[in-house]
């Protein structure tokens, strides 16, 4: 499959929370909540960055994107 097949393969997705997903762009980032319309609160697994991933998509291989985010901050866990 070429680049351009590979990017019209995607298709809209709802992560499931608590599982880890890779980004098709690079990083990881874990479902902290899953809402309808395929909107996720998304988290960094490396920076922390959280935000709310809109328009969720899925590409054959399994990695995701998001048609764009809102509401980006850094989080911490457990007063870190």
């Amino acid at each position: 499959m070429d680049r351009r097949e590979y990017l019209k393969a995607r298709r809209s997705f709802q992560p499931e929370v608590g599982e880890i997903y890779e980004n098709e762009g690079g990083g990881r980032f874990e479902c902290m909540r899953s809402y309808s319309d395929h909107k996720a609160r998304m988290r960094n697994v490396d920076s922390d960055w959280a935000f709310l991933a809109h328009g969720v998509g899925v590409y054959p291989d399994g990695r995701i994107d998001w048609d764009y985010s809102t509401g980006g901050e850094y989080i911490s866990w457990g007063g870190i």
